[in-house]
């Protein structure tokens, strides 16, 4: 099974997007560890069942710039590891 590896892009104030972020993700799954590189970036380690991960990318495009991701339309409740990386502007 290959890792999944979702990228954002934003514009808005720093410590206001990580906010809105956290809770995208936690109504889904489980942000597991986390690393700011300086003010410009972000990296999440996600636990997400595999079918919420479309939602998470869906609900993820709505605060953020998203590269595009090839949804899985996956029924499966098998636990899976999402890395996130955001870019602030």
């Amino acid at each position: 099974m290959s890792n999944i590896f979702l990228t954002g892009y934003c514009r808005n104030e720093r410590h206001k997007a990580i906010n809105e972020i956290q809770n995208v993700v936690s109504k889904l799954g489980d942000i597991i560890d986390f690393k700011f590189f300086s003010d410009i970036s972000l990296s999440m380690v996600i636990e997400i069942k595999e079918c919420k991960i479309d939602e998470l990318y869906k609900d993820l495009q709505n605060k953020l710039g998203m590269n595009n991701f090839e949804c899985l339309n996956s029924t499966s409740q098998k636990e899976r590891t999402v890395y996130l990386n955001i870019t602030f502007r």
